[in-house]
């Protein structure tokens, strides 16, 4: 019995990780996504700063801007688990004081808070 479920799980592992593999790969560095609406309160997988930081630097927080915010990818790193960093793609700051975001590509999409476009 044991020689029939080691192979199996090896099989499965396997197309685990190729589909993992896929998935980083479909997004590079001047891809357009769409930041979405969380599924919570606050957004989990892009680094957002806390809303007392927005306004000691003089920014707005306001959440809702965020929403249907179309941003291109500009930097990603190769990790297993790739960070991406992001810029408002007409070129406008985040909150009126943040140029860039970082986020993590597979958790964000997964969870939708960045859409491909």
């Amino acid at each position: 019995m044991k020689f029939v479920i080691i192979p199996l799980a090896l099989l499965f592992s396997a197309f685990a990780l190729n589909a993992q593999e896929n998935n980083n790969r479909s997004i590079d560095v001047g891809d357009q996504l769409m930041i979405t609406e969380p599924l919570g309160s606050s957004y989990r997988f892009i680094e957002i700063p806390r809303k007392n930081f927005i306004i000691k630097r003089g920014g707005i927080p306001n959440m809702k801007s965020l929403d249907k915010s179309i941003v291109t990818v500009t930097d990603i790193s190769n990790d297993e688990n790739p960070i991406i960093t992001i810029e408002k793609s007409n070129g406008k700051k985040f909150f009126r004081i943040y140029k860039t975001f970082t986020a993590h590509l597979n958790a964000a999409i997964d969870s939708g808070e960045l859409k491909p476009l």
